[in-house]
């Protein structure tokens, strides 16, 4: 975006916005209406508190269900609006299962004596005009205390399904994390305004995200793509590119907003209790052409293609919406759907996805090849098997035989799902490829993918086809799907035999060899040997856990104040025997990360086993159900468990948010590599990016591995970026600091004060003189960044990236100076949500988070406690301020910070005296934006102002007339 373009959109207020979306959703067909239009009184809203229009409502009833008597009619408004709790996702549940599946419980007699029990449905979905559509700005809602007005209601058929939060883009306190923490204070105080919410969009104009009302901020997504799902460059190039404009036309549009409703929305029962999803721009396009390909192939060779979507981008979910959209397609006859891993523990984890979905009939597990071919064999229809690609094998009679696998189905209606079908096993002479087709002879072959298929695996194509969709590394960060991965070598040189390659050691050599030939089971047995020899000399494995344990807790301790925890790390290790050895040696550190009990401990190992294992081995295996406890703890951010070691397991499909770091003491290559590294990429609350730390060598790795994916990968590089990268830039932002924007301030001869207050002054004085009006840099044309505002983002971005490279050592000279600017940092936000408190506004998640993590540290090194003390000055009693106070804020060191802690004392108890009468609120508050305004415009001195403000206090004080 050029700044020519940028700028006057920055200027636009939130109303100019506000007119903007009615205006779009106007062209996209909802009738705009303003909010006094449906107020109560108006012959729609039948009270303050509530949302839904019931007769908009029972209009649309009675129209898409002709066959309705008047009575039913009513027992179906009555079903929908008679809420069953307040809590807002349970009701929300309830009412997109009556809007998705229609109501069955409405029984009526007709005029014959015949009792019906009808489907009754809210929402015409074969044709979506027949439906009404509102868009409505300003909507008021009264309940109790709470008086909230929304910028954007949507209403389709009278309930309230959409809601657009607005704020102006050139405000530095209303970003998009600010609409999103105004979006959920409104499901809090009045969750029954969300039962009928589909999607919320929150957008400063400049930019856009949406997710459901109950979706955490970081999974909120941009709609960024065209009607084809192909990418729009941001900044836009026009005001018909963007943000808002393109999620306005993506989610909005009619057919496609009740397609989003009814297909791509998923409510699922996990341990953590109810979530709903809802799909981003890149799994709605990806399932609707899988879905098309998919019907395409049935009437042809059976190839649907592949999906690659990199992992952590959603891949699972992109499958159990796929399935749903297939098995309810009219063109494809109830399918039977098998869905194939190649692993016991992927197939158990997406198993558990599905078997959790409230979109798909429960599905079964086939745990042998017995039971897989009876649920084939036996069904004509419908259902879903998860089994593994093993299971497909030839017993040993057929084998020895020369019989072909025999033949499970030869229905057209089976439609096979293959997760990671990138591997070698999908040759078409002799491998699994051949059996599944002399199986399933007509079935439809779709393959989900995280990595790319690469030219050695060009039988996998054979198979599936050709791509449908592609989603890359780069796409997936750029959309904040995924977070960058960065890769830290911390070489722990070893000294192979000639004769040994480390990247063809098998990643489960080390397990059991049942079913080799001697030759093949003396490899495997001599490449673990060396292993256990090499990566697990024993001086070898004491340095690793030595600088391991030393690098995590640096580490985790960084990572506190992005996700309010230590967060996860996952520690991988050659073989089985390393993996327990090293244990031995990280508790002998750390005896109290230990504990024998599965739901305790800090440190873990995860492995499977067998009888014949070495008793250091045995004592790490365990049953299927002692492992899920210890996989529950490794996804919980509270559970105290913090470090996982493992050889093979969990590196595919494994799927951890709170996991930021992995530690590599294992060659490793190619896709296995690339799905390794994806465990540390999910988003989770304020994490930006996840570490590889590579105690073996696998930079040229990395780099062969990326030679497969797309070329804005290669040239972008969004997972394995050298740290050394990021130890540069940490030093360019500390230059721009020190040089640049507090050029102007001595405070490190405020440090150097031999004083025991030095620290605090040094501060205190910085956060002054960065919040002071006066200064040219804090001038600035609207849009533009104070020199505040400035410091804000580089010490974020500079507090981001230390805590990658922390513990690297490079960075240890600006150590103190980082610290310093943190302690600037976390008393800007201070002051920042003492005034976001005064002016009614919530606090965002990542700030409150930062500050709760930081203040404590901050306030033991600095002694202070609150903005009052901060500033030099008492806690304000409004109601008894007098010439000597007035006098102890003249004299403050840090007079800005006296103004503004004084100025938002007197604005809480303006809100608080006045919270019954709008307009003496209005008065006042647009007094102290005058004051405040003529302050930062130099025409009062800070004498004067303070004085002002005192004044003020003697009016704000003032108890409110009954009549106010």
């Amino acid at each position: 975006m050029t700044a020519d373009f940028a700028s006057p959109l920055r200027d636009m207020s939130e109303a100019r916005w506000e007119d903007l979306v009615m205006d779009t959703l106007g062209e996209l067909g909802w009738k705009p209406v303003e909010g006094k239009a449906i107020a109560p009184g108006s012959g729609e809203r039948e009270s303050w508190s509530e949302l839904i229009l019931p007769g908009r409502l029972r209009e649309a009833i009675a129209r898409i269900n002709p066959q309705l008597p008047p009575s039913a009619v009513e027992d179906a408004l009555m079903e929908v609006t008679s809420a069953r709790s307040r809590d807002a996702l349970a009701e929300n549940r309830r009412i997109h299962e009556f809007l998705t599946k229609g109501i069955r419980s409405v029984v009526y007699t007709d005029e014959h004596g015949a009792e019906h029990n009808p489907t009754i449905w809210l929402v015409d979905f074969r044709e979506p005009e027949a439906n009404d559509f509102l868009a409505v700005n300003q909507v008021a809602v009264v309940e109790g205390e709470h008086r909230r007005r929304f910028d954007v209601v949507l209403y389709l058929n009278g309930l309230p399904a959409g809601v657009v939060e607005l704020k102006k883009a050139g405000d530095a306190h209303a970003d998009l994390q600010g609409a999103y923490a105004q979006l959920r204070t409104y499901v809090e105080e009045l969750p029954l305004a969300f039962r009928a919410n589909v999607v919320c969009v929150v957008s400063d104009g400049i930019t856009a995200r949406y997710g459901t009302a109950f979706t955490p901020f970081e999974h909120f997504a941009p709609w960024n793509v065209d009607d084809e799902g192909r990418p729009v460059p941001q900044p836009p190039a026009s005001d018909e590119d963007l943000a808002l404009n393109l999620a306005l036309h993506g989610l909005f549009q009619q057919r496609r907003f009740l397609e989003i409703l009814r297909g791509y929305v998923a409510f699922a029962e996990t341990p953590g209790g109810t979530t709903k999803r809802i799909a981003k721009p890149h799994q709605y396009f990806a399932v609707s052409k899988a879905v098309g390909k998919t019907i395409e192939a049935t009437r042809r060779d059976g190839r649907a293609g592949v999906v690659w979507h990199t992992q952590g981008s959603g891949k699972s979910l992109e499958m159990e919406l796929y399935t749903h959209q297939v098995m309810t397609h009219p063109s494809l006859g109830n399918p039977t759907i098998v869905v194939i891993t190649d692993r016991t523990d992927l197939d158990d984890q997406l198993y558990s996805a599905f078997l959790a979905s409230e979109l798909l009939p429960e599905p079964v597990q086939a745990a042998t090849r017995d039971d897989l071919r009876t649920e084939l064999l036996n069904r004509r229809t419908g259902g879903i098997i998860f089994t593994t690609l093993q299971k497909f094998g030839r017993t040993k009679e057929e084998r020895d035989a020369g019989q072909a696998h025999p033949l499970l189905s030869d229905r057209r209606n089976v439609i096979v799902i293959v997760d990671e079908a990138h591997r070698s096993h999908y040759d078409n002479l002799d491998g699994y490829a051949r059996h599944l087709r002399d199986a399933l002879p007509n079935a439809t072959f779709v393959a989900f993918t995280g990595t790319p298929i690469s030219e050695a695996d060009r039988d996998t194509r054979d198979v599936f086809g050709d791509y449908i969709d592609i989603y890359d590394l780069t796409r997936a960060v750029d959309d904040g799907a995924t977070v960058r991965v960065y890769h830290e070598s911390r070489l722990i040189p070893v000294n192979l035999p000639k004769d040994v390659d480390p990247e063809v050691i098998d990643d489960r050599a080390d397990e059991i060899t049942a079913g080799l030939d001697n030759a093949e089971r003396q490899r495997v047995q001599r490449s673990v040997a060396v292993m256990n020899a090499v990566y697990g000399a024993p001086d070898r494995l004491k340095k690793l856990a030595a600088d391991l344990v030393s690098h995590w807790e640096a580490r985790s301790a960084q990572m506190r104040k992005f996700i309010d925890g230590p967060g996860k790390g996952l520690i991988v290790c050659a073989t089985r025997d390393i993996c327990a050895r090293l244990y031995e040696e990280i508790i002998a550190l750390r005896p109290e990360w230990h504990a024998d009990a599965d739901d305790k401990g800090k440190i873990k190992v995860v492995y499977t086993g067998d009888p014949k294992d070495e008793a250091h081995i045995r004592k790490h295996v365990r049953r299927p159900s002692q492992l899920k406890v210890i996989q529950r703890r490794a996804k919980d951010p509270d559970d105290e468990l913090e470090l996982v070691i493992v050889q093979s397991m969990w590196l595919t499909g494994f799927d951890s948010p709170p996991l930021h770091t992995l530690y590599l003491d294992k060659p490793m290559r190619g896709a296995a590599l690339m799905q390794a590294l994806a465990r540390v990429n999910r988003t989770f609350r304020a994490k930006q990016d996840g570490l590889l730390v590579g105690y073996a060598p696998v930079t040229q790795s990395l780099h062969e591995a990326l030679a497969e994916y797309t070329q804005d990968d290669q040239d972008t590089r969004p997972v394995g970026r050298d740290i050394d990268e990021v130890v540069a830039q940490v030093r360019d932002l500390h230059d721009v600091i020190c040089n640049v924007i507090l050029r102007g301030y001595d405070w490190r001869g405020k440090l150097a004060a031999r004083s025991d207050k030095a620290f605090r002054e040094a501060v205190l004085g910085t956060v002054n003189y960065l919040r002071d009006p006066a200064l040219p840099e804090n001038q600035v044309e609207p849009g533009e960044d104070t020199l505040a505002e400035r410091f804000r983002k580089v010490a974020a971005k500079l507090d981001r990236l230390y805590a990658l490279c922390a513990s690297s050592g490079q960075l240890n000279p600006y150590r103190d100076d980082i610290a310093f600017f943190q302690a600037v940092r976390v008393w800007m936000a201070k002051f920042d949500v003492e005034d976001r408190r005064a002016r009614g506004l919530p606090i965002p998640t990542e700030i409150a988070l930062y500050l709760k993590q930081l203040t404590a540290g901050v306030i033991e090194a600095g002694g202070v406690t609150d903005i009052y003390e901060a500033a030099g000055i008492d806690r304000p009693d409004l109601s008894h301020l007098d010439e000597a106070y007035l006098e102890r804020l003249r004299a403050s060191k840090t007079p800005n910070l006296a103004i503004e802690a004084l100025r938002r004392a007197i604005e809480q108890t303006m809100r608080r005296v006045t919270r019954h009468n709008v307009v003496r609120q209005k008065t006042f508050s647009d007094r102290l934006i005058e004051l405040m305004n003529r302050y930062a415009n130099q025409h009062l001195t800070s004498a004067e102002i303070l004085a002002e403000l005192v004044a003020g206090t003697t009016w704000c004080g003032r108890r409110p007339s009954p009549t106010g």
